[in-house]
């Protein structure tokens, strides 16, 4: 009896070991597929794990998710193969994660929408099945973010002969390190970059180059370039930036207006900020409303002996002024209107009969221009 319950024991163990043998060469091959993800700061990304070459009944799929600061996986979703889906621990996926897989199909994957840098890190993606138990496989999710870019200066710079910052180029906050160069331009080599950067505690690095030069009136509001290039950017930016130098007004002009029909001068100052324009009477009070000062421009609403004087045009900015004088005189008979300035070209206007006259006073020359005629002394051009 008992050597008949040692056979009978025996062939059981056999026909356990076969069953054994079975499932390990079944479940040899059996594995879960994915791979690694990398995805740009705000968009969608879908995470794809499938369970292969298996007939096992599955029991549940779980997802877990570790970082650099919390190493240890944390389960933060569960599937059942009815399709329910139960959230463990949010771990910063509240509202944004969703699954998209279809466990008939032994499909476990999920849709993250809006990535954040700290949603980085190892996923795992784990299937349970019955009777082997789980396999799993990791799913490394790279986080990529685009710099902010910005161009500025501090501090407008001043004319001077000193080398200073004419613009910062910053590259902000990116994700791996955006690379940062100038074009510089009809400036070329007399410009030269100095670039630096801080790395940050989120991994974000953020990139500062500063375009250094000697500040000169030839330098200003002349166009350079920032290029900036990262891998979160489909193609590399360019950043246009105008050269911004301050100096004190300079090379003062006091010119007839062209464009009016009337007496009409104009103050002309090359400064930056532009200047604003200030007009007197020297030692004498202003002719009241024979004369009107707006800004840059002085309208003689009539001609008379009253007039006659001095006006000075003062230009003037944060950084300096200038001057220049218009002389009026008027006689009884012939009405002359003399125009001087700074530069060494005088113009005047005078009446014959009901025509004005245009008289241009040089240091070597004085010349009449009637009617319908066209003239240019240096750079002053006057229609009459």
């Amino acid at each position: 009896m008992s050597r008949l319950l040692q056979q009978r024991n025996l062939q059981s163990l056999k026909l356990c070991c076969v069953i054994l043998l079975i499932i390990q060469r079944d479940t040899e091959s059996t594995q879960v597929i994915g791979g690694r993800r990398t995805v740009v700061q705000g968009k969608d990304v879908d995470l794809s794990c499938r369970l292969i070459d298996t007939t096992e009944d599955l029991e549940q799929i779980t997802w877990q998710k570790s970082t650099l600061e919390e190493t240890q996986n944390h389960n933060f979703m569960l599937i059942y193969p009815n399709g329910v889906t139960k959230f463990i621990t949010p771990n910063g996926l509240t509202g944004r994660v969703q699954f998209i897989g279809n466990p008939s199909e032994n499909l476990g994957s999920i849709r993250i929408t809006a990535v954040r840098l700290l949603d980085e890190g190892t996923f795992t993606c784990i299937f349970s099945v019955f009777p082997s138990g789980a396999y799993n496989t990791e799913i490394p999710l790279t986080v990529l973010v685009p710099p902010v870019v910005s161009v500025t200066v501090d501090v407008p710079p001043l004319i001077g002969e000193n080398e200073v910052v004419f613009a910062t180029c910053v590259a902000a906050g990116a994700k791996p390190q955006a690379d940062v160069r100038w074009k510089t331009g009809a400036l070329g080599s007399l410009l030269r970059t100095v670039t630096n950067s801080t790395q940050h505690t989120n991994g974000t690095t953020t990139v500062l180059s500063h375009l250094l030069g000697v500040p000169t009136r030839a330098a200003n509001q002349q166009q350079v370039q920032c290029v900036v290039n990262q891998s979160a950017l489909v193609a590399e930016k360019t950043y246009n930036y105008n050269i911004n130098i301050h100096y004190p007004p300079q090379t003062m002009n006091i010119t007839l207006s062209e464009a009016s029909k009337a007496t009409v001068f104009l103050c002309v100052a090359d400064g930056n900020p532009q200047p604003s324009y200030t007009w007197s009477r020297l030692a004498q009070p202003w002719p009241g409303s024979s004369v009107r000062a707006e800004g840059d421009t002085l309208h003689f609403l009539s001609l008379s002996s009253e007039l006659n004087g001095l006006y000075v045009c003062e230009a003037s900015n944060p950084y300096g002024r200038a001057n220049g004088s218009l002389h009026v005189h008027t006689s009884s008979g012939e009405k002359h209107l003399r125009h001087t300035h700074t530069h060494t070209t005088h113009t005047g206007c005078q009446w014959w009969k009901k025509y004005p006259i245009v008289i241009i006073e040089n240091d070597s020359h004085k010349s009449e221009i009637h009617p319908a005629n066209y003239y240019i002394s240096k750079s002053l051009s006057i229609w009459v």
